[in-house]
């Protein structure tokens, strides 16, 4: 035990140690532009919903799905 102390000591002495100053990241400029330019060219393409396989896409039973048998059971603890 108190062999992985004095490692964890010696291992974070010399992460700290190799810190010779603060790394600093200069601020780059943002181009900035209204929110309402960025959107001026976009579309939305519904072309999928003209497709022959997403037309063809039925629901089958019940929405949303009836829980069966594994729901009805109130107490999880009772015996089988």
């Amino acid at each position: 035990m108190s062999f992985i102390v004095v490692m964890g000591i010696i291992i974070g002495y010399l992460n700290y140690s190799q810190t010779s100053e603060p790394v600093i990241i200069e601020n780059v400029g943002i181009q900035s532009k209204d929110a309402i330019d960025s959107f001026e060219n976009f579309n939305l393409n519904f072309s999928i919903l003209e497709n022959e396989t997403y037309q063809l896409l039925e629901i089958f039973g019940e929405s949303p799905v009836s829980p069966g048998f594994t729901g009805e059971n109130k107490d999880p603890f009772t015996p089988i």
